[in-house]
């Protein structure tokens, strides 16, 4: 499976209802998940499937740090600053982002969902989820050509 980009986020990114600019854009946040929830028919945020933080571990839906804005002639992106769970104990396969304002209505509407191409477990240690860096339109998580 491959990263999933829902069909509902290019129409409200075309709208406008987006904001990515590192200062005074939407607020955006990651979750984790054991298995994926979601199709390209997904709109909104769901706790099915999310990793759990049962067990002791220090497990949290996370608010990413926008880093801005690149763009080229021919690409543009979005980038965010690395995610960790410190003293963790969970196995994920997938995260999710998506944006806690209310977008054409919607509150938590999903933009992306990463795939991790298995599972990745911590054991009382620190998951990390690292985003590109440096950030270039070529090689960020979310960009458009």
């Amino acid at each position: 499976m491959a990263n999933i980009i829902p069909n509902s986020f290019r129409g409200a990114l075309f709208e406008a209802n987006h904001n990515f600019k590192a200062s005074g854009g939407n607020t955006f946040k990651l979750s984790l998940y054991t298995a994926n929830p979601y199709t390209t028919a997904s709109t909104v945020y769901t706790t099915s499937d999310e990793v759990s933080s049962g067990g002791g571990s220090n497990y949290s839906v996370k608010t990413l740090t926008r880093l801005g804005v690149a763009s080229s002639t021919v690409v543009a992106s979005v980038d965010f600053d690395n995610v960790s769970y410190t003293s963790a104990t969970f196995t994920a396969a997938f995260a999710a982002i998506y944006n806690t304002d209310t977008v054409d209505g919607t509150a938590n509407r999903l933009v992306v969902v990463l795939d991790f191409g298995g599972n990745k477990t911590a054991t009382n240690g620190t998951f990390t989820i690292t985003f590109p860096d440096p950030a270039t339109p070529a090689n960020a998580i979310i960009s458009m050509s």
